[in-house]
């Protein structure tokens, strides 16, 4: 997907000191995201995964692809 936004850092995960690293499973149909499955990661990532692939703009590379992204979320 050449548009992609990266997710968040939720403010209970900041709070918390929680870092981590999530890993999602994306099924995109036609260049667009229908669906998004997390694999493994602190739940208190979930939500923002989730959020910032659904915002993501593919192009149609065949009828279905289904990819598997990694996210890292660390404090500053």
């Amino acid at each position: 997907c050449p548009t992609q936004v990266a997710p968040e850092m939720p403010r209970k995960a900041i709070q918390d000191g929680t870092e981590g690293m999530v890993k999602a499973q994306i099924l995109i149909k036609n260049g667009v995201v229908q669906e998004v499955t997390i694999v493994s990661g602190p739940r208190v990532f979930h939500a923002a995964v989730k959020n910032a692939i659904q915002q993501y703009k593919c192009v149609a590379d065949g009828p279905e692809v289904l990819a598997t992204q990694e996210f890292s979320f660390k404090l500053d």
